[in-house]
């Protein structure tokens, strides 16, 4: 089944379609921290522990943890429920994945397009995740590809000011953000 027949839409208005943007986070929200791909925080625990320690300490949000957040290999029924959960509980204003992975793909037909429209929150995640981005995209809604817990919230030292910038701006904020270079950058780490 391609993408359009699952979504239920056409492949002439998907283009004309207007976008939403979920309600801004505010310091004090409840964000669901999921693993829609790889189940990694169960492998190391560490580099996720200072993930959400920094998501508190750094952008004064409060992570809720869902049965498979730290579950590698769990099955995509489980990972679609906790994804629907995330959106159904009214506490929750956003959705902030663990890491990437690399089967995803497998967990859009597990995904109620209906629970999504019903209930449209912030969704960020890179890589693997793409894949929930693109079809919150042709639902009409947009996401953010950006950091996750394990990468850009957890990496060794500390967070790149430039990172903390623009993830303010996008889920706090909103409106245009002027994207400049890097001021700095190494293939060291």
């Amino acid at each position: 089944m391609l993408l359009f027949e699952l979504l239920n839409i056409n492949e002439y208005n998907q283009f004309s379609m207007i976008h939403q943007y979920p309600q801004k986070l505010k310091v004090g929200d409840k964000i669901a921290i999921l693993s829609p791909s790889a189940g990694l925080p169960e492998i190391f625990p560490n580099v996720y522990e200072l993930g959400l320690k920094r998501i508190r300490d750094v952008f004064g949000l409060i992570p809720v943890e869902y049965p498979t957040t730290r579950v590698m290999g769990a099955s995509l029924e489980d990972k679609a429920k906790d994804f629907h959960s995330a959106l159904q509980d009214q506490q929750i204003k956003g959705i902030i994945c663990t890491i990437g992975g690399e089967d995803q793909i497998k967990l859009l037909k597990y995904i109620d397009p209906t629970v999504i429209k019903a209930n449209p929150k912030i969704f960020m995640g890179y890589s693997d995740n793409t894949n929930i981005g693109l079809f919150l995209w042709n639902l009409g809604i947009v996401s953010y590809y950006g950091g996750s817990v394990m990468n850009q919230f957890g990496m060794n030292g500390s967070m790149f000011d430039y990172t903390v910038e623009s993830i303010k701006k996008a889920l706090f904020e909103g409106g245009e953000y002027d994207v400049q270079h890097a001021p700095e950058f190494t293939d060291e780490n």
